[in-house]
């Protein structure tokens, strides 16, 4: 009991120091109970970055809450590989991107955050974890890369609604005219006939809106058909 009482005093001396300048670090700074990832504590580039006050920190321990800030899809794969740390209760270091929407503005924002531990109880297992994230959009100065895969975010936010729409046959046309094929082609691909590859290209062109190849190749490109 005076171990478990120790650990949890000692917790409570780091979230005391780290408090004194977290508002002053250029991150927004998060730590999260490990057991069922509750947040404890958000730092004021935080609160602002996801657009709430300090007493609405709650909303933010709940999947239906949740689905409101951070994007479903991406949410599932960080948070695996968060879970993964704390079952392994090693050092490392998880790095990922994650899009966040201010609760404000209602936009999409591109974040590169980083998790790692803050601290373990009295069995030496992990009891909180800290995470960093820096806008990425407020970065000055941007490599070829990052440009391409901001846009490319941004790109997948905008067009996912359509994307969803798609049948599993409309992909496989859509990945291949993004290929280059003609319809006889992608007939015999398919096994359909050139009427119904017709069809499809026809209802492609309406879902997704595109004007040109180049709009065909990008959906199949962002989409990972290609």
């Amino acid at each position: 009991m005076k171990q478990g009482v120790a650990l949890q005093q000692d917790f409570t001396k780091r979230l005391a120091k780290l408090k004194l300048v977290a508002d002053q670090l250029p991150a927004a700074i998060i730590v999260h109970r490990a057991a069922d990832l509750h947040v404890v504590y958000m730092n004021q580039p935080a609160l602002d970055a996801l657009g709430i006050e300090s007493n609405q920190i709650r909303e933010l321990n709940g999947d239906t809450h949740q689905s409101s800030f951070y994007m479903a899809a991406e949410r599932l794969d960080y948070l695996q590989q968060i879970r993964c740390l704390i079952k392994n209760n090693t050092d490392d270091l998880v790095c990922y991107f994650q899009q966040i929407r201010n609760q404000r503005s209602k936009t999409w924002v591109l974040f590169v955050s980083n998790t790692k531990v803050f601290c373990r109880n009295a069995s030496g297992e992990v009891s909180h974890i800290i995470t960093t994230s820096n806008n990425l959009e407020q970065v000055q100065h941007f490599s070829p890369k990052i440009i391409r895969m901001v846009d490319e975010m941004s790109f997948l936010q905008a067009n996912n609604p359509l994307f969803l729409k798609l049948t599993k046959r409309e992909k496989e046309v859509l990945r291949c005219i993004a290929l280059g094929m003609n319809s006889g082609e992608i007939s015999s691909r398919l096994f359909i006939s050139p009427a119904t590859v017709d069809t499809h290209r026809r209802n492609l062109r309406s879902k997704l809106c595109l004007k040109n190849n180049y709009d065909t190749v990008r959906f199949a490109q962002a989409y990972n058909l290609v």
